[in-house]
């Protein structure tokens, strides 16, 4: 997946429309529960209808399987409904299996039953998407209808009746594609990246008293369901760029790490002399990175290729630069150690955020710094 195309800088006010997508992405999330509840409904009506007008004898077992298909995504309702049917005819299957060779009643039913549950388990154990295979085993056994096979192919046409109905409500309702929605999380992400960034080099030069902790929970949640939405996609010719997202996920979890190093040095501010040194270099830096973190969020919230990538290399190269001569001049030896440490602590966390750039752009499917700025 290549996000970025070059030559060109970037337009003016792209942060402020970055921000703009991104919180166009936060309101189409936050619409999710009213969309699930919508879904839910629809599908529980259809299941409903359609199991009393084909006069099976027990419609909840549609309703049932049609609550709980419903997913985040479209491809994650589909891939619910198709392991549901499944996992009920191989459970179907195992228990029809059980009471054929082992038999019902007394101690017959109880070996069945202990057969029956373990082989299913083992199944589910291996493959976890055919665990809902064990409530058929558990329902036939234990209460088993006049005729066996009927009463199994019975349930398992009503499960894929609520599957059906769960697959047909995630489409016709608000239907939301799984890479789509990893695409929105991620931006949502890098722009607690960028936030968490910004306040942290804020701290360290004036002390301000904002709340990180707050930017850490956005980052940590926002990446959590970007996780959970590229589980669930699942269309072949996605694969490759659902691949990119892996990447774009485990190469932006990095990039926060580093930033919880900047949000530790951060506790006490530099001192005066310092401060003096590395102010507008950290600033030039700081602006360099969240004009790196707008380009890829644009292209992951807007679905538009950013002009170019950001060039943040010389303004962190300025802040090692700075400390190196600093260092050069004896400064660092005139400050006490924990400020010492403190400066270089700062020079180490803009290094390690250039190796995340890098790699992030990698992930992207921008192979070289060089690259992305030719």
């Amino acid at each position: 997946m290549m996000l970025f195309k070059a030559p060109g800088g970037p337009p003016r006010h792209a942060s402020s429309r970055f921000r703009r997508l991104c919180a166009h992405c936060l309101n189409a999330t936050r619409w999710d529960p009213f969309r699930l509840t919508l879904q839910t409904i629809l599908a529980v009506l259809i299941s409903y209808n359609a199991a009393r007008w084909l006069r099976l004898p027990d419609p909840s077992w549609a309703v049932f399987s049609a609550l709980y298909v419903i997913q985040g995504s479209v491809g994650g309702t589909l891939t619910a409904a198709k392991d549901r049917v499944l996992g009920a005819m191989l459970g179907s299957l195992i228990a029809l299996a059980c009471i054929y060779l082992i038999g019902l009643g007394g101690w017959q039913t109880i070996l069945s039953l202990l057969v029956g549950i373990g082989s299913m388990s083992l199944l589910a154990g291996l493959k976890p998407r055919f665990s809902y295979g064990l409530v058929p085993v558990a329902i036939l056994i234990v209460a088993p209808g006049m005729e066996l096979i009927e009463d199994a192919l019975l349930k398992i046409a009503a499960i894929a009746l609520g599957a059906t109905a769960g697959a047909a409500a995630s489409v016709l309702i608000l239907p939301r594609q799984a890479h789509r929605s990893a695409e929105q999380h991620l931006a949502q992400a890098l722009a607690g990246c960028s936030e968490l960034l910004s306040t942290s080099m804020a701290k360290i030069l004036a002390q301000d008293a904002a709340d990180l902790q707050v930017a850490h929970e956005r980052i940590a949640r926002e990446l959590a369901a970007a996780d959970a939405m590229i589980q669930q996609t699942r269309l072949s010719r996605r694969r490759a760029r659902r691949m990119s997202l892996i990447a774009l996920l485990k190469q932006t979890e990095r990039l926060w790490y580093t930033l919880a190093m900047a949000d530790r040095l951060s506790a006490q501010p530099l001192s005066e002399e310092a401060k003096g040194r590395l102010a507008e270099p950290v600033r030039n830096a700081t602006r360099a990175v969240d004009r790196f973190l707008c380009e890829l969020g644009k292209a992951l919230a807007g679905r538009e290729a950013p002009g170019r990538a950001a060039n943040v290399q010389g303004p962190v190269n300025e802040v090692a630069t700075v400390i190196e001569d600093m260092r050069l001049e004896g400064l660092l030896h005139s400050l006490p150690r924990e400020e010492a440490e403190q400066v270089l602590g700062l020079s180490l966390a803009w290094r390690q955020l250039t190796r995340n750039i890098d790699d992030i752009l990698q992930a992207a499917g921008v192979h070289s710094r060089d690259d992305a700025a030719a």
